[in-house]
């Protein structure tokens, strides 16, 4: 999923209409208003929904999270997409060099990263959620549910008194992340250690066995080959571990997989449930 945009690009105004004035044609229920986005001049319908549902605009989430990493004195960069002007995502990596995680000790940096998720059109439920951001590939790794649950590192919401709630439960979660920092990445850094440490010699095997427990097709034709790919992955990448293939690089080399956009066209809420089933199997292949 390739779909980069700007902070702008998610701003643009939008309202919540009457199906029968705006169309001229009667409506049910269920159907009695429109969300209507104006989008480089053009007034587009995003959605149809009844007149329970609560519009909150972008422009009330996304410069509003940025403003609490800004008051917390958060180093950041950031990054945007936007699906077809109705499903949004945004990612927050944290650049203070105190929050970063050598795992393994190998050079192998990882680095805080908030993820926040929205949509007008109801397919995308209001998240924001802490993960880790791998330099070397550049992909977002999942967090041990066991840790997010325990450092309260996901927030979520519906209604618009929720989402503004959420602003100030991040605002507590982040001055509690950074007053904590060294417990929570030793806590955190230390599955990922874990896995990392964990040499695997019959490495092609474990693949096959967490390609399958994870419910990811395992594709093998004349034009492309799952196994081809996750291995040159690995071939790359194990110079780092002294070229000894571990948990840890199986499981960036399936999150690779997962989040290569030439391959894969699903949504990143989709991408990290599948990540999180294989973060968690090879966990579980530990004991």
């Amino acid at each position: 999923m390739n779909n980069q945009a700007t902070l702008s690009d998610l701003l643009f105004d939008v309202e919540m209409v009457d199906t029968e004035e705006f169309t001229g044609i009667p409506a049910n229920s269920d159907y009695s208003k429109l969300i209507v986005g104006t989008i480089d001049g053009q007034q587009t319908i995003l959605n149809a929904c009844s007149n329970r549902y609560e519009l909150v605009p972008n422009s009330t989430i996304f410069p509003n999270i940025r403003q609490v990493l800004i008051d917390n004195g958060m180093q950041f960069t950031e990054n945007y997409q936007s699906i077809n002007n109705a499903r949004f995502y945004a990612d927050y990596v944290l650049e203070d060099q105190e929050l970063a995680y050598n795992v393994g000790k190998s050079g192998d940096i990882i680095k805080p990263r908030i993820s926040v998720q929205h949509s007008y059109n109801g397919l995308t439920k209001y998240l924001i959620v802490f993960g880790y951001y791998r330099m070397i590939c550049s992909n977002g790794l999942i967090l041990p549910v066991n840790e997010l649950k325990k450092y309260n590192l996901e927030i979520s919401g519906k209604h618009t008194s929720s989402i503004k709630n959420s602003f100030i439960k991040l605002n507590k979660t982040i001055k509690y992340f950074a007053d904590n920092r060294t417990q929570i990445n030793l806590a955190i850094g230390g599955t990922f250690d874990q896995l990392a440490g964990n040499v695997v010699e019959k490495w092609e095997d474990r693949i096959v066995e967490v390609l399958n427990a994870s419910n990811i097709v395992n594709v093998d034709n004349s034009k492309f080959s799952t196994m081809d790919y996750v291995k040159n992955v690995i071939d790359s990448e194990k110079h780092l571990y002294d070229n000894k293939v571990n948990d840890f690089l199986i499981y960036n080399s399936i999150n690779q997989y997962l989040n290569d956009d030439t391959l894969n066209k699903k949504t990143p809420e989709v991408r990290r449930a599948k990540d999180s089933k294989v973060f968690e199997t090879l966990l579980e292949m530990q004991s």
